[in-house]
């Protein structure tokens, strides 16, 4: 029961950190900080902005233009989520193939 307690608690807090990082990405698209020289400070009075910033300057989604200043990387973030569907299409691709193999074997049976 302490499990599933934690798992909500976990699964709750992911949430309102991509929450927090959307809406850090939302206002640099809606200020057109897509490039260095258009960089803008950014508001992080919500709690838990300074560490979703973090973490999207970490990726590399988010760049630090200096002055307080950022501005978003689409390249970036584009690059990223090729790269997840490459990672799910591998994955999907190896549970098709272990799943015919199951098959098989017990077919065999």
């Amino acid at each position: 029961m302490a499990n599933a307690a934690i798992n909500v608690a976990v699964m709750a807090a992911a949430q309102q950190q991509a929450q927090i990082e959307k809406a850090l990405t939302d206002q640099l698209k809606e200020a057109r900080a897509v490039h260095l020289r258009a960089a803008r400070p950014l508001d992080l009075s919500a709690k838990g902005s300074d560490k979703a910033l973090a973490g999207l300057v970490r990726k590399g989604f988010v760049r630090e233009a200096g002055g307080g200043t950022y501005w978003l990387d689409e390249e970036a973030i584009a690059h990223a989520k090729r790269a997840g569907v490459r990672v799910a299409l591998i994955l999907l691709a190896f549970l098709l193939s272990l799943g015919a193999s199951l098959i098989a074997l017990a077919a065999a049976f």
